[in-house]
């Protein structure tokens, strides 16, 4: 029997949060599959998803607008009734040395990397409780913690997710609701074509990663996937690092 589990991925229209939307429904949890302009890609997503036996739904939304993250959460509410799994994954970015960043770049990364992930978790909040497993979990990066070229607006902004997560781990575990956060090193994936230097940044990553390749959307996916288990459920507010230990070495 397939379990009555739904999951909304944000940003699951490709890369991770596709991998992940993939993982979880093998696991046999239901998906919301949420995206912004790939209408196409989040079809292919749902198509993906229904093969492997579970039942897939599409929400688009511009996630840097609090009214559309409300909207997305009252057709969740509207069809579904209840949500278990909340993973914020969806980010953007802007790339700047630090001395030339701007003010609309600087909110543009807070707006869609840590408030929106406030934002949806608040809205989830009335549709988990109650849930026998109820899971949040929040995707950053490395550079939360270690210094990226040009990275400083998103690594800023996934460093202040990194701490909310805590927060919310310790308001929302009386309510049986567990929070964490996965921090995916090196990914190989459409988003990383926009770093600056990427060829060198690539060559150097391969060189140095211990387990000696890229990460896959693939690898994050299976950590996500552990963490909204049964298995998990001592895990809390905890920031689990996937990078092939590239983060072992100076």
């Amino acid at each position: 029997m397939r379990s009555s589990r739904i999951a909304l991925i944000t940003g699951s229209s490709r890369g991770i949060g596709r991998a992940t939307a993939i993982e979880l429904a093998r696991s046999g949890t239901n998906i919301w599959v949420h995206y912004l302009n790939n209408e196409a890609g989040a079809e292919e997503t749902a198509h993906l998803v229904r093969k492997v036996g579970a039942q897939a739904w599409i929400v688009k939304a511009h996630i840097k607008h609090p009214s559309e993250i409300e909207a997305m959460f009252e057709k969740i509410r509207g069809e579904s009734g209840y949500l278990d799994i909340l993973v914020n994954n969806a980010a953007s970015g802007k790339f700047s040395p630090v001395t030339m960043l701007n003010k609309k770049g600087w909110e543009w990364c807070m707006d869609i990397n840590a408030r929106a992930a406030l934002l949806a978790t608040q809205a989830a909040v009335p549709l988990m409780e109650g849930r026998t497993v109820a899971r949040v979990v929040n995707i950053t990066s490395l550079g939360s913690q270690r210094v990226i070229a040009d990275y400083a607006a998103i690594g800023a902004s996934k460093a202040a997710l990194e701490s909310l997560s805590r927060y919310l781990a310790v308001e929302l575990a009386p309510l049986g609701i567990t929070v964490n956060t996965v921090a995916g090193g090196l990914v190989d994936t459409d988003a990383i074509r926009n770093f600056p230097q990427r060829e060198a940044m690539l060559e150097n990553a391969r060189s140095r990663i211990p387990k000696g390749r890229l990460g896959t959307p693939e690898d994050i996916a299976r950590v996500v996937s552990f963490l909204c288990s049964k298995d998990a459920s001592w895990i809390c507010g905890q920031t689990i690092v996937a990078d092939g230990g590239y983060s072992l070495l100076q």
